[in-house]
C-alpha cells in the first residue's frame, strides 16, 4: 500500500510540469513595412503553400493584442496542434482536413509566461509607427528560417 502511494506521489509530482513551457529563444529581430495582421496573414498563407510536408503541415493559432497593435503567430507541428486528433490529423489517411484560415483571437496582451504547448516557432509582429512594424521570431531554426524568409517576402510585396 505505501509502495503504490510512494509511486502515485511521484507521478504527480512529475506530471505536474507537463504543459508549461518557456518560450524558445529569439533567432529573428528586424523591423518590416506593412501592417502586422496582413503580415501575418501573408506569412501564414506562403507557408500553407510550401511543398515541404514538415511546412506545409504546420498548424497555427493567430492572437491579436489591439491594445498594443501586435499580432502574434504560434505555429505547431502536426502531432502538438491544440484541438488535433488522430481523426483530424493530416497525416491519417481518412482524416477530415481542416484547412481554413485561423480565426485570430482577440485578446489583451499580458507578457505572462507561455503555459501551452511546444510550438515549433512564435512570430510576433508589433507595429512601430504608420508603415512599419517590428518583428522578432523564436522558436526552431528549421521553420523558423523558413517563415522569416517568407516573412521578408511579404513585406517587400507590400510595400
Amino acid at each position: 500500500m505505501n509502495k503504490s502511494i510512494v509511486i502515485l506521489a511521484l507521478l504527480l509530482s512529475a506530471c505536474a510540469g507537463f504543459g508549461i513551457f518557456k518560450h524558445k529563444p529569439q533567432i529573428y529581430a528586424d523591423k518590416f513595412t506593412g501592417n502586422h495582421a496582413s503580415l501575418a496573414s501573408c506569412v501564414i498563407n506562403k507557408l500553407r503553400s510550401d511543398t515541404r510536408w514538415v511546412i506545409s503541415g504546420l498548424g497555427y493559432e493567430v492572437r491579436r493584442y489591439p491594445d498594443i497593435d501586435a499580432t502574434e503567430v504560434y505555429a505547431y507541428s502536426l502531432g502538438t496542434l491544440p484541438g488535433m486528433y488522430a481523426r483530424t490529423l493530416p497525416t491519417n489517411p481518412d482524416a477530415v482536413g481542416i484547412y481554413a484560415e485561423p480565426v485570430p483571437k482577440v485578446r489583451n496582451y499580458v507578457g505572462s509566461p507561455y503555459t501551452g504547448p511546444n510550438y515549433s516557432f512564435l512570430l510576433m509582429i508589433k507595429r512601430t509607427d504608420d508603415e512599419s512594424v517590428r518583428a522578432t521570431l523564436r522558436g526552431d531554426e528549421y521553420e523558423g528560417s523558413i517563415a522569416w524568409e517568407n516573412l521578408k517576402a511579404c513585406s517587400s510585396s507590400s510595400s
